[in-house]
């Protein structure tokens, strides 16, 4: 079983995340009575780390199933979702073994070559049909869909215990599927999807506790289109939220994992929360109650252009998405261990039908609206629409897109990051995930955790804790904390604000430093130690 990692408008399962299609499809074989010693589970990482091991162990199986799903196009630090190309490659080399295709990427691409079978969109249930004969819910067959991925669900929670960052892993959770608005964003995938369901909050909670029991600790309320639409009522036309719904589910999770160390969520429309407000505030105050800090709820406003909206369907308006934001600053603006509980992010889309020049500037005002009004918002992703199906993207200028980027990052997300992050922030569990020449590059576990760039070469893995230090466009720098200078190093030293190349040098030559009178010596009084004494530690 190979994961592709999903990678979609409403479901994310590039590590550190995994996403519950992958676990699905897992407790579908095991629910045929396939062992799970006989199911071997590898990322496409790994197999691109070792092509000829797993290359010529998949030439000697049943079967190779690969779960894919990749439509919306990113980089991401933890891995790059698999390629149709890659596909391809590999049912070749292991042919004539059956390769078996499924998951969302069966929605948008067309086939493949040296691909055996493809599955449905849900690759679980029709993983059953092709290789135990069952059928697939069609309203004939006795159990539905919602019932069939509930069993798997608590089955394929073991399969996260193979993957790569176990325990250290985000275990992608749905509530519902597809779109429940009556028509779709004109450029949205989600109204591709052909099978619907809403999960009961029983049955989320079944797999949760199945999942804590294997001893996850870290979840994300990511796999649907709008968390504040689950269990929403249809009245005049138009659906509302029901606070009671999530608040159970809430609730419920933190029965059912008790020792949870993150619970975070993802998708909002900023329409769900204006239509009931009321309604809106008892759900974010609910989340609020339950969720851990430096969660982020994404808002897809896509454009501040209504015209641009109109005719792209989008449901939500620029002043609906400034009066959201602003509820959802005034109820998790909190700050809690040194960060925000509850903050919005915001998609910008670009190349929609009606985009003009205008657009831009149109988009750019309204970020600097959210500066001028003091409004917090975590994260501005920015990013240009797909060409599939019917839709036709506008074109872009490559160089006034480019330059409305760098305005952007210089003029919007820098600021706002020095207001999100401000210097001395403490982060706690920061997560090393890379390390370039000097520099070492980490998260922390979460809905789109800030990218942390820390001086000095540490170890691929190590988790620890550091202050902000210094602010760049999406990132931000900072220092371990607490900081022990004479375990330092040049790289880490010169980036003490004030200190330098030079300075640094000196004191990293004169380790062990005793104490803050000879740092003070050692320095000439010529950098301010105030700000630094209460994080350094002059242990060796």
């Amino acid at each position: 079983m190979v994961d592709g990692y999903l990678d979609e408008p409403s479901c994310l399962g590039v590590p550190p995340y995994v996403s519950p299609h992958i676990r699905y499809a897992y407790g579908a074989l095991v629910d045929l009575g396939i062992a799970p010693a006989n199911i071997t589970y590898v990322t496409i990482d790994a197999i691109r780390q070792e092509r000829h091991e797993y290359i010529e162990m998949g030439c000697s199986v049943d079967a190779v199933v690969v779960i894919a799903g990749a439509t919306v196009p990113g980089r991401y630090l933890g891995g790059r979702p698999i390629s149709s190309r890659e596909i391809s490659e590999l049912a070749v080399a292991v042919g004539p073994v059956p390769l078996i295709l499924g998951g969302p990427i069966v929605l948008f691409q067309g086939p493949i070559p040296g691909v055996s079978l493809t599955c449905g969109e849900i690759a679980a249930t029709s993983l059953q049909s092709i290789l135990g004969g069952r059928p697939e819910p069609d309203g004939s067959t006795s159990e539905s869909w919602t019932e069939r991925i509930a069993r798997f669900a608590v089955l394929g929670a073991e399969l996260t215990t193979r993957h790569p960052s176990f325990p250290y892993v985000v275990c992608e959770l749905e509530t519902f599927r597809g779109c429940p608005r009556h028509q779709n964003c004109a450029f949205c995938s989600e109204g591709k999807k052909q099978v619907r369901y809403q999960r009961p909050v029983a049955d989320i909670l079944a797999e949760v506790e199945a999942l804590a029991n294997q001893g996850n600790r870290y979840y994300r309320l990511g796999c649907q289109s709008d968390l504040f639409l689950y269990g929403a009522k249809p009245r005049d036309g138009q659906l509302y939220p029901d606070p009671s719904m999530i608040r159970d589910l809430y609730q419920g999770i933190r029965q059912a994992a008790p020792q949870l160390e993150v619970l975070h969520m993802d998708n909002v429309n900023p329409a769900s929360i204006m239509r009931d407000p009321e309604a809106a505030v008892e759900i974010m105050t609910a989340i609020c109650q339950h969720n851990t800090p430096g969660d982020v709820a994404a808002f897809g406003l896509e454009s501040a252009d209504p015209a641009v909206l109109a005719a792209n369907r989008v449901e939500t308006s620029p002043e609906e998405t400034l009066a959201a934001i602003r509820l959802m600053n005034e109820i998790g603006g909190r700050r809690e261990e040194g960060i925000p509980r509850l903050l919005p992010g915001l998609n910008l889309l670009h190349g929609l039908i009606g985009e003009t020049p205008q657009t831009l500037e149109l988009n750019y005002r309204y970020l600097a609206t959210l500066l001028e009004q003091g409004l917090l918002v975590r994260r501005i992703n920015i990013r240009q629409v797909l060409t599939w199906g019917d839709y036709k993207a506008a074109k872009i200028s490559p160089r006034h897109f480019q330059s409305y980027k760098e305005k952007i990052n210089v003029e919007i997300n820098k600021p706002m990051l020095q207001r999100v992050f401000p210097i001395g922030t403490i982060l706690r569990g920061v997560h090393i995930e890379e390390t370039k020449g000097q520099v070492s590059f980490g998260r922390q576990l979460g809905s789109y955790p800030i990218l942390v760039g820390i001086p000095g070469e540490l170890s691929l893995g190590e988790i620890l804790t550091v202050r902000v230090i210094d602010h760049g466009y999406r990132s931000i720098t900072a220092l371990p904390f607490p900081f022990f200078i004479n375990r330092a190093s040049v790289a880490q030293l010169a980036a003490i604000p004030g200190m330098g190349r030079k300075r640094a040098t000196k004191l990293f030559l004169a380790q062990p430093i005793q104490d803050a009178c000879q740092l003070d010596e050692l320095l000439e009084g010529q950098v301010d130690l105030s700000a630094l004494l209460p994080w350094l530690d002059f242990s060796s």
